[in-house]
């Protein structure tokens, strides 16, 4: 069975895989009783992820095409098994949708699953998510400041308001960013539904199909599908210790025109790493050279434990090329989907007239009540009650790590946040590993989710934002087992072919 595949075609490479064997079936190839090779050999012959394979063969099971038996394999059930495209429309049956999407809505959502809530099992130990702990919510203080905006100001706040936004949380925003170095008023900020939302938005108002957008490497996982959407090129920069590396990202700037960059200067997400303050410099001085601008993405930086602060690289800049994202999701609550974005007027304004074509605006009820929380200082109380809780997490973490995982790993504890990055060390494979975390109750999320192509290396991400000490402690030691259990099998001599006895 000969199969090519095309990387840069935009496809992703499990649908060549479908589509390709789908068509060997369709046209009597592979005929009925065929078995298809087990997913780790075609893995390895076509050189992608096992889990790629995998994914193809599930479509064509779905599909009705093969089978899939343990013990048996993949076998091919027949051209007549499945429905061929282009059949005939019964009167009153349901729409066939997968006819009338968009033609890359496959690019486009290719990520979702990844980081859609999960429903685990109780007892089961779940790094994969990155939402805030509940029990932290300020439950009671939220509703005490939404009972006072809505006894004060209720009747002006349900009626429709500035797409910018709220004028006094706008104004609370910009006197918080001074307070770290930002040259900012309040004319400066758009208030959006979540960062995701203004991600979106810069997005939409700077790219046209075919540009090209530098992105670290790797990279937040939910901002591959929306330059997808956008049908950006997203060029991938590798990580270095003290952040994006400066070499790589001059070499493309010197060959392409990039429409921005998108970083994350502290603990960015996946690998937790916080650029140095020189680097800081650097890259600024690169992006004044080559008129590159920046999406600075700021979504844990309220979360540093260490005590150690660092200025953000808006507050850095000075011509103006530096946009900052900002959100309450990661250090309050992700509920009330709030988050903004900081831009030269010129620019806001174009934003802002995106923002209104399409939500209008942002809830004014929940704007004020953040203002009056902030005003009363019990963001800044949860806060300290956040980082003391995270930093006791992110030591049990680093003791597990240095305890547990064998010293061919490399791992990285933050200052800050909730992410932990693991290496894996030459020749395991990830899915194996995944598959024996799953059957004891672990869940980490694959590295796979954050780069633009196959990953370099194995990797997989940790978050301990809902896992407490215990849970820590055990899920890591759980990682170690098995990562030493695998070595020591890759280690093993090949056993010798049995011979008969003369």
């Amino acid at each position: 069975m000969q199969l090519h595949l095309e990387r840069g075609s935009g496809l992703a490479l499990h649908r060549q895989i479908e589509t390709q064997i789908r068509g060997l079936i369709e046209s009597g190839v592979l005929d009925a009783g065929s078995r298809l090779p087990p997913t780790r050999e075609l893995a390895q012959t076509l050189g992608v992820n096992r889990a790629t394979v995998t994914t193809a063969y599930d479509a064509l099971v779905a599909s009705g095409l093969v089978e899939a038996t343990v013990g048996r394999g993949t076998e091919v059930l027949g051209r007549g098994a499945a429905p061929r495209p282009g059949v005939t429309v019964v009167p009153g049956s349901a729409p066939d949708w997968a006819s009338v999407l968009a033609s890359n809505i496959e690019r486009r959502s290719a990520f979702a699953d990844a980081f859609m809530p999960q429903d685990r099992t109780r007892g089961r130990l779940d790094f994969t998510s990155l939402v805030p702990d509940e029990q932290f919510f300020p439950v009671d203080r939220l509703r005490k400041c939404l009972d006072e905006v809505m006894r004060r100001d209720g009747a002006s706040l349900l009626q429709y308001g500035p797409p910018a936004g709220y004028e006094p949380f706008r104004a609370l925003l910009a006197h918080r960013m001074r307070l770290v170095g930002m040259q900012v008023d309040a004319s400066d900020v758009l208030v959006v539904n979540g960062a995701q939302q203004g991600l979106d938005l810069f997005c939409r108002a700077l790219l046209d199909p075919g540009d090209a957008v530098a992105v670290e490497s790797p990279t937040y996982g939910n901002l591959l599908p929306v330059l997808r959407l956008h049908r950006a090129e997203g060029i991938p920069v590798p990580m270095t210790p003290e952040g994006v590396d400066l070499d790589a990202l001059a070499q493309v700037l010197a060959t392409r025109r990039v429409k921005f960059l998108y970083t994350m200067p502290h603990f960015q997400n996946p690998t937790g790493i916080t650029s140095t303050p020189l680097h800081r410099k650097r890259l600024l001085e690169l992006a004044a050279r080559h008129a590159l601008t920046i999406l600075e993405d700021g979504y844990e930086e309220d979360l540093r434990w260490d005590g150690g602060e660092m200025l953000p690289l808006r507050a850095l800049d000075t011509t103006g090329r530096v946009c900052y994202l900002g959100t309450f999701s990661k250090g309050l609550v992700p509920g009330f989907r709030v988050g903004w974005l900081v831009a030269h007027r010129d620019l806001l304004g174009y934003l802002a007239a995106l923002k209104r074509n399409t939500d209008y605006h942002t809830s004014l009820v929940l704007q004020a009540a953040l203002a009056e929380f902030c005003r009363r200082g019990d963001y800044d109380a949860h806060l300290r009650r956040l980082r003391r809780t995270y930093r006791t997490r992110m030591q049990a973490a680093q003791r597990a790590f240095e305890t547990h995982l064998p010293a061919t790993a490399r791992w990285r504890v933050p200052q800050g946040g909730y992410c932990l990055w693991v290496e894996l060390p030459d020749r395991v494979d990830f899915d194996e590993l995944d598959a024996r975390l799953r059957h004891d109750g672990v869940h980490v999320t694959a590295g796979r989710h954050f780069f633009l192509g196959e990953p370099p290396y194995g990797c997989f991400r940790m978050s301990i934002s809902r896992v407490d000490v215990d849970g820590i402690e055990s899920g890591i030691a759980i990682v170690g087992k098995h990562l030493r259990e695998m070595i020591r099998a890759e280690s093993r001599p090949a056993p010798r072919a049995a011979r008969p006895y003369v």
